[in-house]
């Protein structure tokens, strides 16, 4: 934590001097500071001849995807408004899903210039967190986007809290989930599949023996190692995993009796395992599930493929088939819920490496306020790659040279952005509700510190690593592997983990009056 503390001590010294010249420029007398009409709120005062003395500097956004051909085009457009904005630039650099731990590692190894990250529950934030390699914004998000800091909902803030300060600013989109399929609209039409008999995962049996018996050329369901049904759909009940998901042990939200458990011990799991393993011998599955790299979209695309699990959200599909352009359908499994992994599912940290803590906050502030530059960085340019069909509505042309619509839940404040001509006009309204009517974990907001346990949680995920992709996409025998699995993590500490977990689980109960 030493270099995080050195970058925060810095950060928060420049923060404070920020503040002070700001505040210095609604005095009458003339001032060489920067003003206010260059913080992240847009001041409704005239600003006259009054300009901002903040040095260029380009901020790098870093998320999970791969580049696009006219991605400098689009920072030129987006530069227009920061440099008038913060005098500054924006320097994207998607990195592909496969290449981001080892690219992510080196950059905080080797102290390389990296600015805002995106992060999650489910991407390491807790464990980032936890060895400094993200910078804490609590103060630097009210001090530099007061904006933002009223307008996240406080559930999101909760959530995102590790012993009470930020390390990520919450990014603005739905939190509440559930898990379910996505499949090709066409093919449900042309088999008259009845979407509302699916419960379970064991409902989709006829549907993938209808496709497997008359489109040859078509795989019934595609898996891969981050999308395997058993783990997504899980033992039957919402589960909250309390933070990371990558680390063992959750509560049944159902049960409220805050005994932590792993997933593995589950009966219904199980059952969930044997059933993949058939239609993996059915030739149901793609048979390189537990190794390919190939997304799922690019398959779609292709029309090799029927359905894959996804988290979802009302209009999930639609919002995958705007980016695709094939029509789409989905259906959900169970209750949508809200746990502390599901509120931080999309967050912008700031790196420790940043050479300016304080532009990355303003650019962070910018994509939750200001709508043209978000729905630039999400939709590209006006004319170019998409054009208005009326204020908030707009029709893709050129998704090719860019598009960012199937991202746009990783970049800001989703709810400024426009809908597509294939997207329900009500589809944020849709979301906003859907947060509210969803079932809350009653330990929202704890988030597991895994330093007490970190070498026994890498020792679990060593482990894991061998066993769960082959096992969770049907491709072994599930009895005796899960076996072997069982002993090699209980051998790898498992027991310590889960009872780490539990015990501070316990004092969080108790300091939060719930216990």
């Amino acid at each position: 934590m030493k270099n995080v503390k050195k970058s925060l001590t810095v950060g928060l010294g420049l923060t404070f001097a920020a503040t002070t010249l700001l505040a210095g420029c609604n005095s009458d007398k003339p001032s060489a500071s920067p003003d206010a009409s260059k913080a992240p709120a847009e001041s409704k005062a005239p600003v006259e001849s009054k300009k901002p003395e903040l040095k260029p500097y380009t901020v790098t956004l870093m998320y999970p995807g791969s580049p696009q051909k006219d991605e400098k085009l689009v920072e030129e457009a987006m530069n227009k408004i920061l440099k008038e904005k913060i005098n500054a630039s924006i320097d994207i650099q998607p990195i592909d899903w496969g290449a981001w731990g080892d690219k992510t590692n080196l950059i905080f190894a080797s102290g390389e210039k990296a600015d805002i990250m995106f992060t999650a529950s489910w991407f390491g934030y807790g464990s980032n967190a936890a060895k400094g390699a993200y910078l804490e914004v609590t103060d630097l998000l009210n001090k530099i986007a007061p904006e933002t800091a009223k307008s996240i909902d406080s559930t999101l803030m909760t959530a995102a809290k590790i012993n009470g300060k930020l390390y990520a600013v919450p990014n603005q989109k739905e939190y509440a989930g559930y898990n379910g399929m996505v499949m090709r609209k066409d093919l449900v039409d042309k088999y008259k599949f009845d979407l509302s008999k699916i419960q379970t995962m064991a409902d989709l049996e006829p549907l993938l023996k209808t496709i497997k018996e008359n489109e040859p050329d078509i795989v019934p369901l595609y898996m891969d190692p981050g999308k395997a049904l058993p783990g997504w759909v899980g033992p039957g009940f919402p589960m909250d995993s309390m933070g990371d998901n990558n680390i063992p042990g959750g509560i049944n939200m159902e049960k409220q009796d805050f005994k932590v458990e792993y997933m593995v011990d589950y009966p219904a799991y199980v059952e969930n395992l044997k059933k993949t393993r058939e239609w993996y011998q059915k030739g149901n599955i793609n048979k390189d599930a537990p190794t390919t790299k190939t997304q799922f979209k690019d398959l779609l695309k292709a029309g090799k493929v029927f359905m894959s699990v996804e988290g979802l959200k009302p209009g999930k599909d639609k919002e995958m088939e705007s980016s695709m352009g094939i029509p789409l359908i989905q259906v959900a499994f169970g209750k949508a819920t809200v746990t502390t992994g599901s509120a931080t599912g999309s967050l912008f940290a700031i790196s420790k490496t940043s050479q300016d803590p304080e532009r990355a906050m303003m650019v962070i502030n910018l994509l939750h306020t200001n709508k043209e530059l978000i729905n630039t960085l999400v939709y590209g340019i006006e004319g170019t790659h998409y054009k208005k069909v009326s204020d908030n509505v707009v029709e893709l042309t050129n998704t090719d040279g860019y598009s960012n619509s199937g991202a746009s839940w990783m970049l800001g404040n989703q709810f400024l952005n426009y809908t597509t001509n294939k997207e329900d006009p009500q589809k944020f309204q849709k979301l906003k509700e859907f947060n509210q009517t969803a079932v809350v974990s009653p330990a929202l907001g704890f988030t597991f510190n895994p330093e007490p346990v970190k070498t026994e949680i890498a020792q679990i995920n060593n482990v894991r690593g061998h066993f769960i992709a082959a096992l969770e996409t049907g491709s072994v025998d599930p009895e005796p592997v899960l076996a072997q699995l069982k002993d090699k993590i209980e051998k790898a500490g498992l027991k310590k983990v889960l009872d780490e977990k539990q015990k501070q689980l316990d004092e969080w109960l108790k300091a939060n009056g719930k216990k």
